[in-house]
């Protein structure tokens, strides 16, 4: 405690250069040191000592025994500094005590459901390593059960006591009466009708009360997009049994409008404007107007969403766009219209696209044109765990999308074109470890036989294989540029790790390759690796990365600096 005191007062910041632990036989060191916060300095962090940030660390540890059945464990420390060089060494004794196990999980005062029905719903289980954090989850089981019957009221009390190393778990219920919806009052609407909302509700007056069904009617209608606020009050009604319930709507602001400023190595400056009117005529119908301009692309959208058509349960929406796309060797005009309808199910989406587009192609090299129309459908499966989409520390992206041109419709192009990716992202000992893999092909289908170049796959460059220039991967023509190819495959793996407040560092790992025909297809890939800065920005991070060619060929350069906002994945 003196040292601590001293600690306090003494200026500057101390490093951390030791952490020693001792006590401990159940837990190794590296387990005990991954969950704190408090770290030894080393090359990618400065290791300074926080007061509050360790006495957290050590509440983590005795959890981390807690959870693991030890309930008596106790965990001490001793600070040893050296004030001369700022360095301070942590010292953290542990004295485990016994482990205890579940001997017994009884229950009282149920009538509603068996002891065994209950048992084999609860988390916990007989004779497992006892976790205090499962009798509350057990808890919250039991009242759901009761709950999903219409027993609102029930009561569950959750307790246990210990005898020796064993623990005796009692859960005991009041269910009392089966409650049923009363009155259903609807409050805060000016603009939205009434209709609206009552279409989202999953309950209605006569049903059996459930709270569930409360929470996902509240769900539904935050997806609306309308309501900025969502509010329930619960009271009981005149009739015995019976709950009224008032859900209390704040509606957002119809028309808002959005600017925004990015900037990447291939397109340089990119702006863009959007006006969007979020609930027109009272019904949560979307309209948006958007555009897009950079020095590589320029684009204009208007675009309809209607939540929940008559004959679809999802969104459905149509959209009209013009669109001008310069590529290397070439570029496009294109104009177009869409028919879309989207599913959200939990984390994922399902989607389905019918579009016609109108793809006019010209060629710089010798001033000639081509025009294509395009009529199919696309369908698409995403699901998104990421715990971040912007600064994504942990967990995981799938997509997977199929376009179909022709085959059953008048196109002059028929192709099918189906691709895939998956992302996944974990955090460890302070770091983030994230990985990517993608894949395409696109196939021809009778009369067609040449896949248009704006419908190939192309590898390399600030969002692709960094150290290649954009789509600098791959077979060229005879003016240097590039041929695509109708078979993709890329594979990317980042270490991403915090320099200093806002400024992170990466060091990453790209390979990728296209190849024209089956038979090619080989394990045989292009290679980067290099490393880039990080800087957090209200707009994204702010990325530059310098990548280095592996096992390059005869005239290529050794690398390329890369420049976007945005992670590469």
């Amino acid at each position: 405690m003196i040292g601590l005191i001293f600690f306090i007062l003494c200026n500057g910041d101390f490093r951390v250069t030791a952490i020693n632990i001792s006590g401990n036989e159940y837990f190794k060191d590296s387990a005990i040191k991954k969950i704190m916060l408090t770290k030894t300095k080393s090359i990618f962090r400065k290791g300074v000592f926080n007061e509050d940030v360790f006495r957290g660390d050590l509440d983590a540890i005795a959890n981390l025994y807690t959870y693991d059945g030890f309930l008596d464990v106790a965990v001490e420390n001793e600070l040893h500094y050296d004030s001369a060089n700022s360095e301070i060494e942590l010292r953290i004794r542990i004295n485990e005590g016994k482990q205890s196990f579940v001997r017994s999980i009884e229950f009282e005062g149920n009538t509603v459901f068996e002891a065994e029905s209950l048992k084999k719903l609860l988390v916990m289980e007989r004779g497992e390593i006892f976790d205090p954090r499962e009798v509350d989850a057990d808890n919250y089981v039991i009242r759901y059960s009761y709950d999903d019957l219409g027993y609102a009221d029930v009561e569950v009390e959750s307790g246990y006591r210990r005898e020796n190393d064993g623990v005796f778990v009692l859960h005991s219920m009041r269910e009392g009466s089966k409650q049923f919806v009363g009155k259903i009052d609807i409050l805060g609407l000016e603009r939205t009708r009434r209709s609206v909302v009552l279409r989202e509700l999953r309950i209605k007056s006569d049903d059996l009360f459930r709270y569930a069904r409360i929470l996902e009617s509240e769900r539904r209608l935050y997806r609306l997009g309308i309501f900025s606020a969502i509010r329930t009050q619960i009271e009981n009604a005149s009739t015995a049994n019976y709950k009224d319930i008032q859900f209390i709507l704040s509606e957002r602001k119809r028309i808002s409008m959005n600017f925004r400023v990015g900037y990447g190595t291939r397109d340089l400056v990119r702006l863009g404007v959007g006006v969007m009117h979020n609930n027109i005529f009272g019904r949560a119908w979307q309209g948006k107007i958007d555009s897009k301009l950079s020095f590589v692309e320029q684009r204009a959208t208007t675009q309809m969403t209607f939540p929940r058509s008559i004959l679809l349960p999802g969104d459905f929406g149509f959209a009209f766009f013009f669109r001008r796309l310069e590529e290397i060797g070439y570029h496009t005009l294109s104009l177009g219209g869409n028919v879309t309808t989207k599913f959200v199910l939990d984390a994922s989406e399902i989607s389905a696209k019918y579009e016609i587009e109108r793809i006019k192609t010209y060629y710089m090299v010798d001033d000639s044109t081509e025009t294509d129309l395009l009529h199919g459908f696309g369908v698409g499966w995403l699901r998104d765990k990421r715990d971040n989409p912007f600064y994504t520390t942990k967990g995981s992206y799938t997509g997977v999308n199929a376009e179909i041109s022709g085959v059953v419709l008048p196109s002059d192009v028929d192709y099918l074109r189906p691709t895939v990716q998956f992302r996944l992202y974990r955090p460890y000992a302070g770091l983030v470890i994230a990985t990517s893999l993608k894949a395409g092909l696109v196939k021809p289908v009778a009369p067609t036989t040449i896949i248009p170049v704006y419908k190939r796959f192309y590898c390399g460059g600030t969002s692709s294989v960094r150290g290649y220039s954009e789509r600098g991967i791959g077979p060229v023509d005879e003016n240097g540029n590039p041929l695509g190819g109708r078979f993709l495959g890329e594979v990317s793996a980042e270490v991403r790790f915090p320099i200093y407040k806002l400024l992170g560092g990466v060091l990453f790992l790209d390979g990728g390759n296209i190849w024209q025909n089956r038979e090619e297809i080989s394990t045989d890939l292009r290679w980067g690796v290099g490393v880039g800065l990080r800087v957090r920005t209200f707009l994204g991070s702010i990325r530059l990365d310098y990548g280095f060619k592996l096992a390059r060929e005869e005239d290529e350069s050794a690398g390329v600096l890369h420049f976007a906002i945005g992670e590469a994945f």
